[in-house]
């Protein structure tokens, strides 16, 4: 800790000699809130008392002066509707050549009925104002036309009004009033937090490069973790200093409305002051997470950069991401919840917007708050792993990823590093999202064997580029003698405790399942033939070779090569998790990644102890046949395998396949486990 302590004085003492650094933690919080918030609401007062001084000048034809004048009585009689002053000039009595804010022209069709045409500019807010004006005063004009009218047949108004119907809002002023801003301030904050915490972060990291210091670090009797967290630490300081100076001084700039410019405003809403002040603790705890979370974000990508103009430029996508994110408390229907509070930034944003509409809750902020912490520890994790590795710390920034090295300078069978992987992962998944979106609403079913062969490509693109020994990656091999009964043994146990779990996934999330079933039951229209070759065989083809061939092969073959004392198992367990787990998010469904998740750690283990990925391809073909099976023929299906079909089970039922899955897995895994790797 001493050690900490002298690196940790180091670090704030280099931050702080950065005057970019001090405008960002100090003077941007101190200046923007009372700019934005107060600047803003004496800049509408005033715009809006100019506007109540300002005369409007409106154009009409002279033959319809008599209509114009009832237009006036009608202005006159509701003088707080139409307090402004509204000159109207006949065009042809000179009124033509006077600057016009709006013309009224009047006609009668054939049917006798008059008509009003009002020309105006949108551009100009003078012109736009009186427009508005001059469509309300036709509006009561004809009303008072209607009322003398009814008169003439001894009918009152009440007639044209048989049902009359009232609306009545639950939800209160001050609920409503923070439901409206909310949203914004959270975005405004997080942004703020961020921006304090991005300087420090790249002068920490690309910073000791780019003045060549990171050298003489790394000979101190020193290990990277202290080296890493001293500098997560510093940062983690200043951002926490941004984030009280922006919560004080957006608590001082909404007092200053409350006591001054707009206090009536904020009665009005029925704004408690109270109840900001009971969750201030909370808020302020949230702040200080937040930072943490900025800070350990802004550090994992400014850690490739050489330059402050690279750590730039990497981090863009960063503040791209972190702003749309936080956008979430500014959408009406999102709220705070057991699903939302999981998702980071997100979660701060929707508890802002809790906060100011009095709706806080102090469980789902902790756990938000928990979240984000989790988030921000795992991150520092993967920095101090990431400080292990010279590659990153003193390549060229992202050439450290093999993917940016020219064809022409890649040596053949070079395996795709981890970060080539993810980075192949992610186009993959924006590609879906896109081409493979825009596909299905086109394609319809067709669209889907679109998306499948981009999975399929992915994978086999990466590998030729980096010439790799596509065999020895993919496992694309016979599989070991002997293995082929674990494997099914084993998947037949998976299966059984998969349907085990899908109950009770059905229980906890109920909307989700229904909506994988509805995603899925246009596929079933299809001919059968099609189905098997497009939702069965060509994902056991794509999807294997992307996650348990490319994911699996590359991360297990970096582990092994990094780590070339430490136990092959232990490669591969890591591997396992980490590919079963982006398998899991792949499928895009909070309900079926537990399943997926169980499934793809299954194949990747049968990959491992069989050394074939034909076996998981076959495997993967079956499990998804016999999905499509089930909703394409539910009745022979249901003949065969009842309890398939079931949409309940019973007590006795789930402990019957529980046993069989259990006994099951253990008979494959004891099969399996006696092979040599």
């Amino acid at each position: 800790m001493k050690k900490i302590g002298i690196l940790i004085r180091k670090e704030m003492l280099d931050i702080l000699r950065d005057k970019k650094t001090l405008i960002m933690m100090i003077l941007v919080p101190i200046v923007l809130y009372p700019l934005l918030i107060i600047g803003m609401t004496l800049v509408l007062n005033s715009v809006m008392s100019t506007s109540e001084e300002v005369s409007y000048t409106v154009g009409f034809d002279g033959e319809y002066a008599d209509v114009v004048a009832d237009l006036q009585e009608v202005m006159a009689q509701d003088s707080e509707e139409f307090d402004e002053d509204v000159e109207f000039l006949a065009m042809d009595e000179g009124g033509s050549s006077a600057v016009l804010d709006a013309t009224l022209r009047f006609e009668t069709d054939s049917d006798g009925r008059l008509r009003a045409e009002i020309t105006y500019d949108s551009t100009a807010m003078n012109s736009a104002h009186v427009c508005r004006m001059l469509e309300d005063a036709v509006e009561g004009y004809r009303q008072k036309l209607v009322v003398e009218g009814l008169a003439k047949l001894d009918l009152d108004e009440d007639f044209l009004h048989p049902i009359i119907c009232t609306t009545v809002d639950e939800v209160s002023e001050a609920e409503s009033f923070g439901v409206s801003i909310g949203g914004s301030i959270g975005m405004m904050l997080i942004v703020m937090i961020l921006m304090g915490a991005l300087y420090p972060a790249i002068d920490t990291t690309a910073g000791e490069k780019e003045r060549g210091t990171l050298e003489t670090l790394l000979t101190l009797p020193v290990t990277n973790f202290q080296m890493i967290f001293s500098k997560f630490v510093s940062v983690a300081i200043i951002a926490c200093v941004t984030a009280l100076l922006s919560l004080i001084s957006l608590a001082g700039s909404v007092l200053f409305l409350i006591f001054g410019v707009a206090g009536d405003m904020v009665v009005e809403f029925g704004f408690s002051a109270t109840a900001m002040v009971g969750a201030l603790p909370m808020l302020f705890l949230t702040m200080l997470v937040t930072a943490l979370l900025s800070s350990a974000l802004c550090m994992c990508f400014c850690v490739f950069a050489k330059s402050f103009k690279e750590a730039n430029n990497y981090v863009t996508p960063l503040l791209l991401v972190v702003m749309i994110a936080s956008m979430a408390g500014m959408l009406p229907s999102v709220e705070l919840d057991q699903r939302t509070v999981l998702i980071p930034i997100v979660n701060v944003s929707l508890m802002m917007k809790q906060v100011l509409s009095q709706q806080f809750s102090f469980v789902l902020a902790g756990v938000a708050n928990l979240v984000n912490l989790c988030v921000s520890i795992l991150i520092i994790w993967f920095l101090a792993k990431m400080y292990d590795s010279e590659n990153i710390l003193f390549a060229d920034g992202f050439r450290s990823f093999r993917l940016f090295v020219r064809r022409s300078d890649v040596k053949k069978g070079t395996v795709p590093d981890n970060g080539d992987v993810m980075l192949a992962v992610t186009v993959l998944f924006l590609l879906m999202i896109y081409v493979g979106s825009a596909a299905s609403a086109r394609l319809g079913f067709w669209g889907t064997a679109v998306t499948q062969l981009m999975i399929l490509a992915v994978p086999l693109l990466l590998v030729w580029y980096m010439k790799s020994d596509v065999k020895t990656l993919f496992s694309l091999n016979a599989p070991r003698k002997g293995t082929v009964l674990g494997s099914v043994l084993l998947y037949l146990g998976t299966y059984c405790l998969i349907m085990v779990l899908s109950v009770a996934l059905m229980v906890l999330f109920p909307e989700s399942m229904e909506n994988v079933e509805l995603a899925f039951s246009p596929i079933a229209e299809q001919p059968f033939v099609f189905i098997l070759l497009v939702v069965a065989l060509m994902p056991a083809v794509g999807e294997e070779f992307l996650f348990r061939g490319l994911m699996f092969g590359s991360i297990r073959a970096n582990w092994l090569k990094r780590h070339p004392k430490e136990p092959a198992v232990k490669g591969a367990v890591y591997a396992i998790l980490i590919s079963a787990a982006v398998f899991g998010v792949f499928h895009m469904s909070l309900a079926k990644f537990f399943t997926t998740f169980l499934l793809g750690a299954l194949f990747a283990y049968i990959v491992y102890r069989t050394g074939s990925i034909y076996v998981t391809m076959g495997l993967h073909f079956v499990n998804n046949a016999v999905s499509m099976a089930v909703m394409k023929y539910p009745e022979a299906v249901g003949k065969v395998l009842p309890f398939l079909m079931e949409e309940e089970l019973s007590m006795v039922e789930i402990v019957g396949l529980l046993a069989a899955g259990v006994v099951l897995a253990g008979l494959g895994f004891m099969l399996l486990g006696k092979k040599k790797e």
